[in-house]
């Protein structure tokens, strides 16, 4: 009785409701599109596209479809076939494309090593070495000066055009990344290649779909897998790949997500790895060698201890790069803060060569035990300055190692603590990654990309209970201290510099699904929507319903849909195509 007490008075709640349950006419008074600064001032628009509430205003619902085993010609056609051939195709020409990047970037740090190395053994070079640096350094400025998109690491940006916040000029973007993040391993920056990598994915994917001219609708599904496809094949790291999409990327699981980026990443880095035998073949990025099979159950305080330590440590980063760019006075040009930083890391570099480029070197000889514990503490001092520096100059490049280089140098000044305190040295090269880990964890706020990419680069799979110990302590202090995720940090830098001056607007109008079209039989959360846009209700024959992300969109359906933009034109042909492409 009480239970049908409770029904009723929600019925009654529901069609109280003023707006969600009027007749669309009414809402729009005949008009397709309405500015709307008044109406539902209290919802709140997310791009997830999630209702709390999906209940149909009648009190009869439809039956539920009988299940069945058959798979239907239609889902074969819409989804399977252009998954296969879109993304395939893209993870072929990404992992040629960025497993030669990756290489030919590897082989320029290495000969910009040899050039520091002469150079220090030679001091009379140095006025002719610093001269080059300078040079370096205004290419890249009148290459970002021609393309302004490729400033910083490329991962904000294109998780900005991903979410449909930004655009770029994906051929310019393209060619520009490649040639100054080359320009910048070559000058030595402390900035490394994986990030520009992801562009690079992105953007040939974008390249990929104008080629084979697919729907509007897959692009973002195909561009988002080229990014993956771009981090996966520069760590060849396949899972890695699909994760961060996942979690990075679009913050959301959907199976047209999973079917794209695994497919993209399965076959980029096959490709990759074909290719790479052909200079010697695929090993880990960080091979340590064997690692110990655990930790003893005495020891594990030490993982508590190194995950406290190290959630710190991600804020402080994470507020060094926000916020260290407010200090840099506005005039000062920025061919002049290219040519500091590449003075600055080629002077450092001259004194000492470990310091130079993202990490990758500087990792290997940590793990190996190279350093005392007095030099490591040198080193992430001198790190903390040239990155932040490199960062606020606007040069091409990643922070994935350097992130990955900060943790292991936490990781190697506590091991050698942790030895004073009895653990045994056997255990020294397990916890620098488990450190790089949980710092890259607690700094991008992506815990899971976070274990299984330092897994996949170093080859450690039986570690997974410690180095998740370690991530969930050391994320659970960062999220304590309300700094935001740096990729995010960074993003919203971006879109507040571009969108300075710009009034944002809130529309709302209508549009019909149309039969057959990519959206025909998908759920509302199955679509990469505009940000900030959500449907509110929609109309099948007589039968109007309050949408929800699980909602079903079939042919024929009246969407009302309600937006904030800056530019209410250009969000209402993106919805359009989406829905009737």
């Amino acid at each position: 009785m009480q239970e049908k007490d409770f029904m009723e008075e929600k019925e009654v709640k529901i069609q109280e409701k003023p707006i969600e349950n009027r007749p669309l006419e009414k809402i729009s008074n005949g008009d397709n599109v309405f500015y709307d600064e008044e109406y539902d001032k209290n919802d709140n628009i997310s791009n997830v596209i999630i209702e709390d509430v999906a209940t149909h205003t009648q009190s009869t619902q439809k039956p539920k479809a009988k299940f069945t085993m058959r798979p239907t010609l239609g889902y074969f056609r819409n989804v399977i076939i252009p998954v296969i051939c879109y993304s395939g195709l893209c993870g072929i020409i990404v992992g040629v494309l960025v497993g030669l990047y990756t290489k030919f970037a590897n082989l320029l740090l290495g000969w910009s090593k040899d050039i520091y190395t002469l150079v220090h053994d030679n001091p009379a070079w140095t006025p002719l070495f610093l001269f080059g640096l300078v040079l370096i350094a205004l290419l890249c400025y009148l290459l970002l000066k021609i393309t302004p998109e490729c400033k910083g690491s490329g991962v904000p940006r294109t998780e900005g055009v991903l979410r449909g916040i930004l655009t770029f000029r994906w051929l310019r973007v393209l060619l520009t990344t490649i040639a100054s993040s080359l320009l910048t391993y070559f000058g030595g920056l402390s900035l490394g290649s994986e990030g520009p990598s992801i562009q690079i994915g992105a953007t040939t994917a974008q390249g990929t779909c104008r080629l084979l001219k697919c729907r509007m609708a897959w692009s973002r599904y195909i561009m988002s897998a080229g990014a993956g496809t771009g981090l996966g094949v520069a760590f060849n790291a396949p899972l890695t790949g699909i994760i961060f999409v996942i979690e990075e990327v679009q913050k959301k699981v959907t199976p047209m997500l999973l079917l794209t980026a695994g497919c993209s990443v399965t076959t980029g880095v096959l490709t990759s790895n074909a290719i790479s035998k052909l200079w010697g073949g695929t090993g880990y990025l960080f091979d340590f060698g064997s690692f110990p099979d655990k930790f003893a159950l005495s020891n594990i305080w030490m993982l508590v201890v190194l995950g406290i330590v190290i959630g710190l440590a991600g804020v402080g980063f994470n507020y060094l790069i926000i916020n260290s760019q407010k200090i840099i006075p506005k005039k000062i040009p920025q061919w002049a803060k290219l040519i500091f930083a590449f003075l600055l890391c080629g002077g450092v570099g001259l004194a000492w060569v470990d310091t130079i480029g993202g990490g990758h070197s500087l990792i290997m000889n940590i793990g190996n035990g190279k350093f005392v514990w007095y030099m490591l503490l040198a080193m992430l001092a001198v790190k903390l300055v040239l990155i932040p520096i490199c960062v606020n100059s606007g040069a091409t490049g990643g922070l994935f190692i350097p992130m990955l280089t900060i943790g292991a140098l936490i990781g190697g000044l506590y091991g050698n603590l942790f030895m004073l305190a009895g653990l045994d040295s056997t255990l020294f090269k397990l916890l620098i990654v488990i450190s790089m880990s949980a710092f890259f964890g607690a700094s991008v706020r992506t815990p899971i990309t976070a274990m299984v990419l330092v897994m996949e680069v170093t080859g450690s799979f039986h570690s997974f209970l410690f180095t998740g110990i370690t991530i969930f302590i050391a994320t659970l202090v960062a999220e304590f201290f309300k700094v935001p995720p740096l990729y995010d940090a960074l993003l919203d830098r971006t879109v507040e510099q571009e969108r300075e001056g710009k009034r944002q607007k809130q529309i709302s109008f209508k549009v019909v699904i149309e039969h057959n079209s990519f959206a025909d039989g998908k759920l509302i959360k199955d679509l990469l929507w505009p940000p900030e846009c959500a449907v509110k209700t929609i109309s099948k024959g007589d039968e109007q319903i309050l949408a929800s992300a699980e909602t079903k969109l079939e042919g024929g359906d009246l969407l009302l849909i309600k937006a904030k933009t800056y530019d209410p034109d250009e969000t209402m042909e993106y919805v359009e195509r989406l829905l009737n492409e």
